[in-house]
């Protein structure tokens, strides 16, 4: 690897760890992987519904957690 692709790797290895274990996170738990249906319209409201579930849990650790630490 090339000293200028080792220096843009670091820049953006913070921002790419996040984007990287959100979907692992909706391969590994929601089934991300592969689809259940045919047609791109389909998959998209599958992959959709996914996220919003994936957002809802998160939003809801989120807000435990924060609970958890005020008192």
């Amino acid at each position: 690897m090339s000293h200028w692709h080792k220096l843009r790797n670091t820049a953006i290895s913070k921002r790419r760890f996040v984007v990287e274990r959100t979907f692992g996170t909706l391969k590994r738990t929601y089934g991300l992987a592969r689809s259940r249906y045919i047609g791109l319209e389909k998959v998209a409201s599958e992959v959709n519904l996914k996220a919003i579930a994936y957002n809802l849990v998160r939003a809801a650790n989120v807000y435990i957690n924060k609970g958890l630490n005020t008192t």
